[in-house]
Protein backbone atom coordinates (compact mmCIF):
# COMPACT_ATOMS: atom_id res chain seq x y z
CA UNK A 1 0.00 0.00 0.00
CA UNK A 2 1.20 3.60 -1.12
CA UNK A 3 0.46 5.07 2.37
CA UNK A 4 2.89 2.33 4.39
CA UNK A 5 5.49 2.93 2.10
CA UNK A 6 5.32 6.56 3.00
CA UNK A 7 4.62 6.13 6.31
CA UNK A 8 7.84 3.48 6.49
CA UNK A 9 9.91 6.33 4.40
CA UNK A 10 9.40 8.68 6.86
CA UNK A 11 10.01 6.54 9.79
CA UNK A 12 13.41 5.44 8.41
CA UNK A 13 14.31 8.86 7.13
CA UNK A 14 14.80 10.69 10.51
CA UNK A 15 15.83 6.91 11.63
CA UNK A 16 18.98 7.20 9.90
CA UNK A 17 19.78 10.96 10.27
CA UNK A 18 19.43 10.62 14.16
CA UNK A 19 21.51 7.77 14.20
CA UNK A 20 24.58 9.11 12.18
CA UNK A 21 24.73 12.22 14.60
CA UNK A 22 24.38 10.09 17.58
CA UNK A 23 27.38 7.88 15.89
CA UNK A 24 29.38 11.19 15.39
CA UNK A 25 28.92 12.26 18.88
CA UNK A 26 29.49 9.05 20.42
CA UNK A 27 32.89 8.65 18.15
CA UNK A 28 33.78 12.09 19.22
CA UNK A 29 33.16 11.11 23.20
CA UNK A 30 34.85 7.60 22.39
CA UNK A 31 38.11 9.22 20.82
CA UNK A 32 38.62 12.29 23.78
CA UNK A 33 39.19 8.74 26.00
CA UNK A 34 41.56 6.84 24.07
CA UNK A 35 43.76 10.11 22.63
CA UNK A 36 45.53 10.21 26.03
CA UNK A 37 46.92 7.42 25.41
CA UNK A 38 47.96 8.00 21.76
CA UNK A 39 49.49 11.72 22.78
CA UNK A 40 51.53 9.91 25.61
CA UNK A 41 52.81 6.84 23.11
CA UNK A 42 50.79 4.14 24.74
CA UNK A 43 48.60 3.78 22.03
CA UNK A 44 49.29 4.08 17.86
CA UNK A 45 46.73 6.09 15.81
CA UNK A 46 45.65 2.97 14.22
CA UNK A 47 44.76 1.75 17.15
CA UNK A 48 42.75 4.51 18.41
CA UNK A 49 41.06 4.05 15.50
CA UNK A 50 40.07 0.59 15.87
CA UNK A 51 39.20 0.82 18.99
CA UNK A 52 36.86 3.60 18.49
CA UNK A 53 34.75 1.73 15.80
CA UNK A 54 34.50 -0.93 17.88
CA UNK A 55 32.87 0.91 20.98
CA UNK A 56 30.61 2.44 18.11
CA UNK A 57 29.56 -1.45 17.27
CA UNK A 58 28.93 -2.29 21.42
CA UNK A 59 26.60 1.18 21.69
CA UNK A 60 25.01 0.71 18.65
CA UNK A 61 22.66 -1.81 20.67
CA UNK A 62 21.50 1.34 22.74
CA UNK A 63 21.99 4.50 20.24
CA UNK A 64 19.25 2.43 17.50
CA UNK A 65 16.41 1.41 19.80
CA UNK A 66 16.39 5.36 20.89
CA UNK A 67 16.85 6.92 17.69
CA UNK A 68 13.69 4.34 16.43
CA UNK A 69 11.73 5.89 19.35
CA UNK A 70 12.67 9.47 18.57
CA UNK A 71 11.97 9.15 15.04
CA UNK A 72 8.30 7.44 15.41
CA UNK A 73 7.56 10.36 18.06
CA UNK A 74 8.60 13.24 15.90
CA UNK A 75 7.33 11.61 12.54
CA UNK A 76 3.75 11.05 14.43
CA UNK A 77 3.99 14.36 15.95
CA UNK A 78 4.63 16.45 12.80
CA UNK A 79 1.96 14.10 10.64
CA UNK A 80 -0.79 15.43 13.68
CA UNK A 81 0.33 18.92 13.27
CA UNK A 82 0.02 19.07 9.55
CA UNK A 83 -3.37 17.40 9.88
CA UNK A 84 -2.34 14.68 7.31
CA UNK A 85 -3.05 12.08 9.95
CA UNK A 86 -6.96 13.38 9.74
CA UNK A 87 -6.58 13.07 6.03
CA UNK A 88 -5.54 9.74 6.37
CA UNK A 89 -8.29 8.78 8.78
CA UNK A 90 -10.95 10.39 6.00
CA UNK A 91 -9.86 8.11 3.16
CA UNK A 92 -10.59 4.97 5.76
CA UNK A 93 -7.35 4.61 6.73
CA UNK A 94 -7.14 3.94 10.89
CA UNK A 95 -5.02 3.18 13.80
CA UNK A 96 -4.35 -0.52 12.70
CA UNK A 97 -2.72 1.07 9.40
CA UNK A 98 -0.24 3.53 11.47
CA UNK A 99 0.13 0.63 13.87
CA UNK A 100 1.17 -1.90 11.32
CA UNK A 101 3.45 0.40 9.28
CA UNK A 102 5.22 1.39 12.98
CA UNK A 103 5.15 -2.46 13.64
CA UNK A 104 6.78 -3.25 10.32
CA UNK A 105 9.74 -0.91 10.44
CA UNK A 106 10.60 -1.92 14.56
CA UNK A 107 10.74 -5.92 13.77
CA UNK A 108 13.14 -5.33 10.84
CA UNK A 109 14.86 -2.71 13.45
CA UNK A 110 14.65 -5.47 16.09
CA UNK A 111 16.43 -7.88 13.78
CA UNK A 112 19.21 -5.89 13.56
CA UNK A 113 19.82 -4.98 17.44
CA UNK A 114 19.14 -8.28 18.45
CA UNK A 115 21.71 -9.64 16.06
CA UNK A 116 24.29 -7.07 17.51
CA UNK A 117 23.84 -7.48 20.88
CA UNK A 118 24.21 -11.49 20.51
CA UNK A 119 26.63 -11.90 18.45
CA UNK A 120 28.76 -8.46 17.81
CA UNK A 121 28.54 -7.11 21.07
CA UNK A 122 30.65 -9.80 22.64
CA UNK A 123 32.77 -9.89 19.69
CA UNK A 124 33.55 -6.20 20.16
CA UNK A 125 34.03 -6.21 23.59
CA UNK A 126 36.74 -8.82 22.98
CA UNK A 127 38.98 -7.59 20.34
CA UNK A 128 39.11 -4.13 22.72
CA UNK A 129 40.31 -5.67 25.84
CA UNK A 130 42.71 -7.27 23.35
CA UNK A 131 43.57 -4.44 21.36
CA UNK A 132 44.27 -2.74 25.20
CA UNK A 133 46.16 -5.27 26.49
CA UNK A 134 48.06 -5.56 23.64
CA UNK A 135 48.73 -2.10 22.97
CA UNK A 136 50.09 -2.07 26.83
CA UNK A 137 52.37 -5.04 26.11
CA UNK A 138 53.97 -3.84 23.19
CA UNK A 139 54.06 0.12 23.96
CA UNK A 140 57.46 2.02 22.57
CA UNK A 141 59.58 3.10 25.08
CA UNK A 142 60.85 5.71 22.81
CA UNK A 143 57.27 7.40 22.23
CA UNK A 144 56.22 8.10 26.23
CA UNK A 145 56.40 11.87 26.78
CA UNK A 146 59.15 12.88 29.64
CA UNK A 147 58.38 13.92 33.36
CA UNK A 148 54.92 12.05 33.45
CA UNK A 149 53.77 8.75 34.98
CA UNK A 150 52.07 6.37 32.93
CA UNK A 151 50.14 3.32 33.82
CA UNK A 152 50.45 0.72 31.85
CA UNK A 153 48.65 -2.61 31.82
CA UNK A 154 45.60 -1.89 34.08
CA UNK A 155 48.33 0.12 36.50
CA UNK A 156 50.49 -3.29 36.45
CA UNK A 157 53.53 -1.14 34.91
CA UNK A 158 54.14 2.26 35.88
CA UNK A 159 56.77 3.96 34.16
CA UNK A 160 58.52 6.95 34.26
CA UNK A 161 61.39 9.03 32.39
CA UNK A 162 63.17 12.28 32.76
CA UNK A 163 64.29 12.67 29.38
CA UNK A 164 64.44 11.13 26.24
CA UNK A 165 66.78 11.03 23.22
CA UNK A 166 64.41 10.74 20.39
CA UNK A 167 67.59 10.75 18.05
CA UNK A 168 68.53 7.15 19.70
CA UNK A 169 65.47 5.86 20.89
CA UNK A 170 67.02 6.31 24.94
CA UNK A 171 65.41 7.52 28.08
CA UNK A 172 67.50 9.05 31.16
CA UNK A 173 66.27 8.80 34.42
CA UNK A 174 64.32 6.19 34.07
CA UNK A 175 61.80 4.81 37.09
CA UNK A 176 59.64 1.43 36.37
CA UNK A 177 57.41 0.11 38.94
CA UNK A 178 55.94 -3.33 38.49
CA UNK A 179 52.38 -4.97 40.65
CA UNK A 180 51.55 -7.93 41.85
CA UNK A 181 49.02 -9.52 44.17
CA UNK A 182 51.23 -9.47 47.31
CA UNK A 183 54.77 -7.89 45.80
CA UNK A 184 55.88 -4.58 43.90
CA UNK A 185 59.05 -4.30 42.15
CA UNK A 186 60.38 -0.93 41.77
CA UNK A 187 63.58 -0.27 39.28
CA UNK A 188 65.47 2.68 38.63
CA UNK A 189 67.97 3.36 35.81
CA UNK A 190 69.92 5.94 34.63
CA UNK A 191 69.63 4.97 30.97
CA UNK A 192 67.25 2.64 29.17
CA UNK A 193 66.10 1.37 25.19
CA UNK A 194 63.53 -0.72 23.57
CA UNK A 195 65.26 -4.32 21.57
CA UNK A 196 63.53 -6.39 19.50
CA UNK A 197 64.66 -10.11 19.44
CA UNK A 198 65.54 -10.86 15.46
CA UNK A 199 64.19 -14.30 15.84
CA UNK A 200 61.49 -13.87 18.18
CA UNK A 201 60.42 -10.64 17.50
CA UNK A 202 59.93 -10.29 21.68
CA UNK A 203 60.50 -6.55 22.30
CA UNK A 204 62.30 -6.00 25.98
CA UNK A 205 63.60 -2.92 27.82
CA UNK A 206 67.28 -2.95 28.31
CA UNK A 207 68.41 -1.09 31.49
CA UNK A 208 71.76 -0.16 31.99
CA UNK A 209 73.17 1.80 35.71
CA UNK A 210 70.86 1.31 38.16
CA UNK A 211 68.63 -0.43 41.04
CA UNK A 212 66.14 -3.22 42.14
CA UNK A 213 64.42 -2.88 44.70
CA UNK A 214 61.85 -5.77 46.00
CA UNK A 215 59.05 -5.25 48.32
CA UNK A 216 56.24 -7.45 49.87
CA UNK A 217 53.33 -6.29 50.97
CA UNK A 218 53.50 -7.94 55.06
CA UNK A 219 57.35 -7.06 55.09
CA UNK A 220 58.78 -3.53 55.41
CA UNK A 221 61.85 -4.50 54.36
CA UNK A 222 63.15 -4.31 50.67
CA UNK A 223 65.37 -6.07 48.59
CA UNK A 224 67.99 -4.27 46.81
CA UNK A 225 70.19 -5.37 43.84
CA UNK A 226 72.27 -2.98 41.72
CA UNK A 227 73.35 -3.98 38.19
CA UNK A 228 75.28 -2.65 35.19
CA UNK A 229 72.95 -4.11 32.62
CA UNK A 230 69.58 -5.69 32.67
CA UNK A 231 66.73 -6.90 30.68
CA UNK A 232 63.08 -6.53 31.25
CA UNK A 233 61.16 -8.65 28.62
CA UNK A 234 57.61 -7.41 27.35
CA UNK A 235 55.83 -10.72 25.63
CA UNK A 236 53.07 -9.37 22.85
CA UNK A 237 52.16 -13.52 23.39
CA UNK A 238 51.04 -12.71 26.90
CA UNK A 239 48.73 -9.78 26.11
CA UNK A 240 45.00 -11.63 26.59
CA UNK A 241 44.25 -11.69 30.72
CA UNK A 242 42.93 -14.66 32.27
CA UNK A 243 40.67 -13.00 34.01
CA UNK A 244 36.84 -13.62 33.12
CA UNK A 245 34.95 -11.30 31.11
CA UNK A 246 31.45 -11.39 30.61
CA UNK A 247 30.52 -9.51 28.44
CA UNK A 248 32.71 -10.25 26.24
CA UNK A 249 31.51 -14.11 26.24
CA UNK A 250 29.94 -15.59 23.76
CA UNK A 251 26.36 -16.06 23.67
CA UNK A 252 26.43 -20.06 23.19
CA UNK A 253 28.61 -20.06 26.40
CA UNK A 254 25.86 -18.02 28.66
CA UNK A 255 23.48 -20.09 27.59
CA UNK A 256 25.54 -22.94 29.33
CA UNK A 257 26.13 -20.83 32.48
CA UNK A 258 23.97 -21.21 36.03
CA UNK A 259 26.39 -18.32 37.78
CA UNK A 260 23.31 -15.62 38.07
CA UNK A 261 25.75 -12.86 36.53
CA UNK A 262 26.05 -14.56 33.31
CA UNK A 263 22.17 -15.21 33.57
CA UNK A 264 21.74 -11.48 33.70
CA UNK A 265 23.93 -10.78 30.55
CA UNK A 266 22.25 -13.30 28.52
CA UNK A 267 18.84 -12.27 29.36
CA UNK A 268 20.20 -8.33 29.02
CA UNK A 269 20.87 -9.36 25.32
CA UNK A 270 17.97 -11.48 24.44
CA UNK A 271 15.62 -8.39 26.04
CA UNK A 272 17.72 -6.04 23.71
CA UNK A 273 15.03 -6.80 20.24
CA UNK A 274 11.80 -7.33 22.64
CA UNK A 275 12.55 -3.69 23.75
CA UNK A 276 13.28 -2.19 20.55
CA UNK A 277 9.30 -3.48 19.31
CA UNK A 278 8.13 -1.93 22.23
CA UNK A 279 9.82 1.54 22.42
CA UNK A 280 8.48 1.46 18.16
CA UNK A 281 5.00 0.90 19.27
CA UNK A 282 5.07 3.11 22.65
CA UNK A 283 6.15 5.97 20.16
CA UNK A 284 2.83 5.48 18.31
CA UNK A 285 0.32 7.09 21.53
CA UNK A 286 3.51 9.64 22.74
CA UNK A 287 3.58 10.89 19.32
CA UNK A 288 -0.48 12.06 19.55
CA UNK A 289 -0.63 15.76 19.59
CA UNK A 290 -3.03 18.52 18.71
CA UNK A 291 -3.01 19.98 15.17
CA UNK A 292 -0.08 22.82 15.04
CA UNK A 293 1.15 22.36 18.40
CA UNK A 294 4.88 22.11 19.12
CA UNK A 295 6.79 18.63 19.44
CA UNK A 296 9.62 19.72 21.82
CA UNK A 297 7.56 18.23 24.52
CA UNK A 298 6.82 14.87 23.15
CA UNK A 299 10.66 15.07 22.20
CA UNK A 300 11.41 15.46 25.24
CA UNK A 301 9.14 13.10 27.45
CA UNK A 302 10.03 10.84 25.07
CA UNK A 303 13.87 10.86 25.96
CA UNK A 304 12.77 10.68 30.01
CA UNK A 305 10.61 7.61 29.54
CA UNK A 306 13.93 5.92 27.59
CA UNK A 307 15.98 7.35 30.50
CA UNK A 308 13.64 5.74 32.74
CA UNK A 309 13.00 2.58 31.34
CA UNK A 310 17.03 2.11 30.57
CA UNK A 311 18.40 2.93 34.01
CA UNK A 312 15.93 0.55 35.61
CA UNK A 313 16.98 -2.32 33.26
CA UNK A 314 20.62 -1.60 34.74
CA UNK A 315 19.21 -1.74 37.98
CA UNK A 316 17.31 -5.06 37.35
CA UNK A 317 20.73 -6.53 35.54
CA UNK A 318 22.56 -5.27 38.88
CA UNK A 319 19.90 -7.03 41.47
CA UNK A 320 20.48 -10.10 39.24
CA UNK A 321 23.78 -10.45 39.09
CA UNK A 322 23.77 -9.80 43.50
CA UNK A 323 21.26 -12.53 43.87
CA UNK A 324 18.59 -10.04 44.98
CA UNK A 325 15.99 -11.10 41.82
CA UNK A 326 16.19 -14.52 41.14
CA UNK A 327 16.58 -15.45 36.83
CA UNK A 328 12.36 -14.57 37.20
CA UNK A 329 11.58 -11.64 36.97
CA UNK A 330 15.25 -11.26 36.28
CA UNK A 331 15.67 -8.57 33.32
CA UNK A 332 12.26 -8.45 32.47
CA UNK A 333 10.69 -6.67 34.79
CA UNK A 334 11.25 -3.01 33.27
CA UNK A 335 10.10 -4.51 29.68
CA UNK A 336 6.76 -5.77 31.94
CA UNK A 337 6.12 -2.06 32.77
CA UNK A 338 6.82 -0.55 29.44
CA UNK A 339 3.71 -2.47 28.64
CA UNK A 340 1.95 -1.58 31.03
CA UNK A 341 2.73 2.17 30.00
CA UNK A 342 1.72 1.36 26.65
CA UNK A 343 -1.47 -0.04 27.12
CA UNK A 344 -2.69 2.65 29.73
CA UNK A 345 -1.44 4.99 26.95
CA UNK A 346 -3.55 3.39 24.48
CA UNK A 347 -7.02 4.88 26.00
CA UNK A 348 -6.73 8.27 25.37
CA UNK A 349 -5.21 7.35 22.14
CA UNK A 350 -8.44 5.04 20.86
CA UNK A 351 -10.27 7.91 22.55
CA UNK A 352 -9.03 10.78 19.77
CA UNK A 353 -7.64 13.11 22.49
CA UNK A 354 -4.43 14.11 22.60
CA UNK A 355 -2.13 13.94 25.02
Amino acid sequence: MLIKRYLNREIVTPLLTICSILVVIFSGYSAARYLPDAADGLMTGKTVLILVSLKILIALEVLIPITLFLSVITVLVRLHSTSEIIAMQACGLGEKTLFGSVLQVSLVVAVVVAALSLYVRPWAYEKSYWLKADAHANFDLSRLRPGRFHAIGENHYVVFIETLDELQGSAKGVFIEQRKETSRKVTRANEAWQEIDPLTAEKSIVLRDGYHYGFLDQDSNAKLIRFQQTRMALRPKEVESSAYRRKATSTENLSRSTDPGDIAELQWRISTGFSTILLGLLGVPLGRSAPRRGKSFHVFLGVVVFAVYYNLTAVAKIWMEQGVVGSFPGVWWPQALLVLLFVLLLKPFRSGGPL
